[in-house]
């Protein structure tokens, strides 16, 4: 058995890394022999931060910068987005699996991005958010509905994509940062970029620990108990250099290891003494990127190899899965012609999968023609017009377009009317296909036609003394084809089937808000998610589950941080409010909605080029009594305290 990746071959799987790795390792040689030019112009860097909505042509695009990451250095993705975004996560508890889920879709339907390269696993179709720690990426962006089309298929809900650049004014920026938290918790976070206008590297280092034996009450028992079984470990290096070859072309490389293992806690109703369920995951994820531009065009080429490994062990019983993937990804943004850009792509990904779960070696190739449109017919009216062609293993997907309109009806007052409409599709996952057993390999690919409107109005400028955003979006979605696991009769065993159609539909509200008033800068980012998303297809006779909500999609969810700034003080308030989630199909039983407050306080002390740093924060203030799951106990109060040293020449 061999890989042919155009005239490599692979006759291992493992030689993938060592491509990966030599490739790398030659490219950051470049650094010993850069020499830094005496004619320098230094550029003052213009720093945005905050959680608010980018240029949307017709599509709704939000990013979390900065001022927000920087107080979630030692936590990880999940609990991020849970805090700070409308995307529903649902948590198996710390250190356990963590899933998202946009209006009202699957965790299937989310791609998870590493500076644009899916690093989801070909298997599942998802990655676990709990396993991206947050130091990891300096900003994050996040695409909903129709705006995923630009970037690939399936992503009915969204994208999420991990964003990391260089700062090309830095000469040397070092970052230390050690956590102790509750529950025997601790995490280390070091990052060093140090470089020239002409080279910038950056090195990335975390680790975490825990053994997570929080105390919680045992509804089922009526009994207090300390969760057991329940250690995790996380481990991440990252390593990136930014070369510039000349005044038009960059040069990126970039390499992610990460080695985590965490035992899975029994659930409440489990009273059996001697337990033991952990999953260890390795990955490798290794890219080489190439920019090139000028007045008229701007050019991107990206290659990346991911090594993801999984070994998941029951009492004595392991199983040990493989995954490859190989994806190129080549965009083109030209402006030449007045009042159109015109953004021209392809894309070209290779999966193989080696499972004790599949009979043989699994593959999948995608081949993928893009191309945008973005027309200004006049001044305040922009059209956008994305078209997608996929072809899978040889054979041709539906077609996906996508178009969207934005429209400013007034000159002195900033609001932007938007609405898209688009098709999307989703193929099956390797697991819904191949696993042994209950695998189908004749499933068909999930359609969905979705459409969405929205307001944005802005107060002010995001730098300034004043700066105030609302936005409004409703959205409509219905999903064909959907794919469940259901039940195979007298066996005890699943298996997926193409039965289901699920419309979603719903309402997003955000405020953002910042103000500069008597040295104290205030700021408020608040979303709020209305989520109606159903069952409208009966799957046997006397199906109960038609018009029901979809299990574990709350209807309602809003969270809500309000910060102050002063003299390098600082403090926030995180709200967060978790509608009732459905547990049963026919919606007969359900878990309570749930509110939890967090506070975070912290101070920054200057000293010439040192920052010294010390912030505590305060998570479940009030000590609720909680679960994400069903039976999946959550931690009550619980603290972490973070002292972070930071040296900026």
């Amino acid at each position: 058995m061999s890989f042919r990746i155009t005239s490599f071959t692979f006759s291992k799987p493992w030689q993938l890394r060592q491509y990966a790795l030599f490739l790398f390792l030659c490219f950051q040689g470049c650094y010993l022999f850069s020499q830094n030019p005496k004619d320098t112009v230094r550029l003052s860097q213009v720093e945005v931060t905050g959680n608010f909505t980018l240029h949307n042509e017709g599509f709704k695009k939000v990013r979390i910068d900065s001022s927000l990451l920087v107080q979630y250095l030692s936590t990880d993705l999940s609990t991020l987005l849970s805090q700070q975004s409308t995307v529903f996560i649902k948590s198996y508890g710390n250190g356990g699996l963590a899933t998202s889920s946009f209006r009202g879709t699957s965790a299937n339907h989310t791609q998870v991005q590493w500076n644009g390269i899916n690093i989801d696993s070909p298997m599942l179709g998802m990655t676990d958010l709990s396993q991206v720690q947050v130091s990891q990426f300096e900003s994050l962006e996040i695409l909903y509905g129709a705006a995923t089309v630009a970037r690939t298929s399936g992503a009915f809900g969204g994208v999420i994509n991990l964003v990391s650049n260089a700062d090309w004014n830095n000469t040397i920026n070092l970052t230390l940062a050690q956590t102790l938290a509750s529950f025997n918790s601790y995490t280390t976070d070091a990052t060093l970029a140090i470089g020239n206008h002409v080279i910038q590297s950056i090195t990335k280092l975390n680790y975490s620990n825990a053994l997570n034996n929080f105390p919680y009450y045992n509804d089922q028992t009526m009994t207090w108990q300390k969760l057991v079984n329940a250690v995790y470990v996380l481990g991440g290096l990252t390593q990136e250099t930014f070369f510039r070859l000349s005044t038009k072309d960059v040069l990126v490389a970039r390499i992610w290891l990460s080695d985590n293992s965490h035992q899975i806690p029994p659930i409440t109703t489990n009273t059996d003494t001697v337990y033991k369920q952990v999953e260890i995951d390795k990955a490798l994820r290794s890219m080489i990127e190439w920019r090139r531009s000028s007045d008229k065009y701007f050019l991107t080429v990206r290659s990346s190899l991911v090594d993801q490994y999984m070994r998941y062990t029951l009492d004595s019983t392991s199983y040990n899965s493989n995954c490859y993937s190989w994806a190129n990804r080549i965009r083109l943004v030209y402006s030449g012609i007045k009042t159109f850009i015109i953004k021209p792509g392809i894309d070209f990904n290779s999966d193989w999968v080696i499972s004790d779960s599949y009979n043989g070696m699994k593959t999948r190739s995608t081949l993928a023609a893009y191309s945008e449109f973005n027309y200004n017919p006049i001044r305040f009216l922009q059209i956008s017009l994305v078209l997608r062609q996929e072809m899978i293993d040889g054979k041709f997907q539906p077609f996906i377009p996508a178009l969207g309109i934005e429209y400013k009806p007034f000159k002195e007052i900033n609001l932007t009317v938007s609405a898209n409409v688009c098709k999307n599709y989703a193929v099956p996952t390797l697991n819904e296909l191949y696993f042994v057993p209950g695998g189908v390999p004749t499933l068909k690919p999930e359609t969905d036609y979705a459409t969405e409107g929205g307001l944005v109005y802005n107060l002010g400028k995001k730098d300034k003394n004043f700066f105030f955003e609302t936005t409004l979006t409703g959205y409509y979605s219905k999903m064909i084809n959907m794919i469940l696991w259901l039940p195979i009769p007298t066996s005890g065993l699943y298996k997926p089937e193409n039965i289901s159609e699920v419309h979603a539909r719903g309402i997003e509200a955000g405020i953002n808000i910042a103000w500069d008033i008597c040295r104290f800068r205030f700021s408020l980012n608040s979303a709020y998610n209305y989520c109606r998303s159903s069952n409208e297809k009966a799957t046997s006779t006397g199906d109960q589950s038609v018009g029901k909500q979809l299990i574990y999609t709350p209807e309602n969810t809003l969270n809500s941080t309000l910060m102050i700034n002063r003299s390098g003080f600082y403090g926030s308030y995180v709200f967060s409010y978790i509608g009732v989630r459905y547990t049963t199909t026919d919606n007969t039983s359900y878990m309570p909605g749930y509110y939890l407050s967090n506070i975070i306080l912290g101070k920054n002390f200057h000293l010439k080029n040192f920052i010294l740093s010390l912030q505590l924060n305060l998570n479940n203030l009030f000590d609720l009594d909680y679960q994400s799951l069903e039976n999946r106990p959550m931690p009550g109060r619980n603290f972490a305290l973070t002292l972070k040293f930071n040296f900026n020449k």
